[in-house]
């Protein structure tokens, strides 16, 4: 190659990179790529990063809401990379970055002082540093400060103080982290009175706020905003599949039934998601939140079994486990006891029999050792009872007049709602099978009824079942005392 084919191709190379440079600086989408080489924005990506740039130059009102699926790139862009882009055009702005988990927003800080101690950066922003601990500015995982400015960034979770700290820009990054919580109506509650007495009151009239969140339930804080507020918000959802052409008003490139992301989440892997448990695809893939309001749990997800079909799945003999909700009091009148007898076979839960009962201690006491016998019990079978009102007496007495081998189990700390909100999936992927008996409707009825039905002792029975069988480590019972009824 002749030099001044060299030199015309090193000038091109310059000018190329000056373009680049001064596109970084004026748009936000092409920054990303600009300070991580190796980072592709698909179209999605191209429109998050676009509309938040337009939220920063004063539109969308101001409130912009980003519903994205699970691991599809928009806490990189708008946690990570947002706020040391909006630092390089402006120094002097003040940044709060939040999360469900403090851990979570000092990650989110961490990855912003690592882009703005890049040198890709420093040539398109290079008025925009932070200091080494030597300049008298604050500099640490929990809050920076730009070197020569009044812009910061401060990093809190979800029920942290944000006392005397301001804010020009405010993001909210997934205040929940899982369904347990979602599902927890203390906890929405104590998302929602965090967001009004504590990130609001950092605000001010010309502050902007971005709420970005994977939907896990229609009271969430997006929710009760949309509810109360939905017209000052701008909304950009973006389902993992596409369900009208072109996304409707989004205009993509898509066609109704593609993927968002094919490379990286397969519409074979998001259709599997979704066989398994279409609650759960509709709400963090979809972005549509099911109402749970006596809903929880639906009557079709429950498979049922003859009884000799059971049979010739349980060659095995996998122990007979009960579960036993005891009435809180010893008065009979309203008060019952709900009794249930499952079996873990696989990756299933059969539930063999159940029963609810109206009793008073003592006639509880004679009638339970007889129950278990007509139901399976053997010498790895287990009783278990959580010790709450009278629960601690009749495990006490159990143990003193029999030879059953009665368990504690821990008392729950969440509501009902929450528990069954996280057992749910279970029971909608097919993984809780009923024996065919009478007992079957009344179970179903009250759980499929809640929260509306007078009783909920199948709920908690239920929910102690999949727990104790599904959640991992699963250990089954080596050793267990030697099986003998005392009536």
């Amino acid at each position: 190659m002749r030099k001044q084919q060299r030199e015309a191709l090193v000038e091109l190379a310059v000018r190329t990179y000056r373009r680049r440079s001064v596109e970084a600086v004026r748009n936000f989408g092409s920054f990303l790529p600009f300070v991580q080489p190796s980072y592709t924005l698909h179209w999605f990506q191209e429109r998050i990063a676009a509309t938040c740039q337009r939220l920063l130059e004063g539109g969308c009102g101001g409130r912009l809401m980003l519903f994205v699926p699970p691991q599809h790139g928009k806490s990189e862009i708008v946690s990570r990379k947002l706020p040391a882009w909006a630092l390089g055009v402006n120094p002097d702005l003040k940044i709060v970055g939040t999360s469900y988990s403090a851990d979570l927003a000092q990650q989110f800080s961490r990855a912003i002082q690592r882009t703005i101690d890049g040198e890709e950066y420093r040539r398109v922003f290079p008025g925009t540093r932070l200091g080494s601990g030597t300049h008298g500015y604050i500099r640490n995982v929990d809050m920076f400060e730009v070197v020569g400015h009044g812009g910061f960034y401060k990093a809190v979770g979800v029920g942290g103080s944000l006392t005397g700290t301001p804010a020009d820009l405010g993001i909210i990054d997934d205040p929940v982290k899982d369904a347990l919580e979602a599902g927890s109506q203390t906890y929405r509650d104590r998302v929602w009175d965090w967001y009004n007495d504590v990130f609001l009151t950092r605000l001010h009239n010309d502050s902007k706020q971005i709420l970005i969140m994977t939907r896990w339930h229609e009271d969430d804080l997006a929710g009760r905003l949309l509810e109360r507020e939905g017209d000052r918000w701008t909304v950009l959802r973006i389902p993992a599949v596409c369900e009208q052409e072109a996304d409707g008003e989004l205009r993509s490139p898509r066609h109704v039934g593609e993927a968002l992301w094919e490379e990286r989440h397969s519409l074979e892997r998001l259709r599997d998601v979704e066989r398994r448990s279409p609650r759960t695809f509709a709400a963090l893939y979809q972005q549509r939140p099911t109402t749970d309001g006596g809903n929880i749990v639906r009557r079709e997800w429950f498979r049922h079994v003859s009884a000799g079909e059971f049979a010739r799945l349980h060659r095995g003999g996998e122990p007979v486990v009960f579960f036993i909700d005891t009435a809180y009091t010893d008065k009979s009148a309203n008060d019952p006891t709900g009794i249930i007898a499952t079996v873990r076979v696989g990756n299933d839960i059969y539930i063999t029999h159940a029963e609810r009962v109206y009793m008073k201690f003592p006639e509880l006491i004679r009638h339970l050792p007889r129950y278990c016998a007509a139901h399976g019990y053997g010498d790895k079978s287990t009783i278990r009872i959580e010790p709450k009102a009278n629960g601690l007496s009749v495990i006490d007495q159990l143990r003193e007049t029999t030879r059953l081998n009665v368990v504690a189990t821990p008392s729950p700390r969440d509501s009902k709602e929450t528990r069954l909100n996280a057992a749910s999936p279970v029971v909608e992927g097919g993984r809780v099978t009923l024996v065919d008996g009478a007992w079957n409707e009344a179970l179903v009825d009250e759980v499929c009824g809640f929260p509306s039905k007078p009783h909920d002792e199948f709920v908690d029975v239920l929910c102690y079942a999949i727990d104790y069988h599904l959640n991992p480590p699963y250990k089954p019972i080596d050793k267990a005392r030697t099986a003998r009824l005392v009536y």
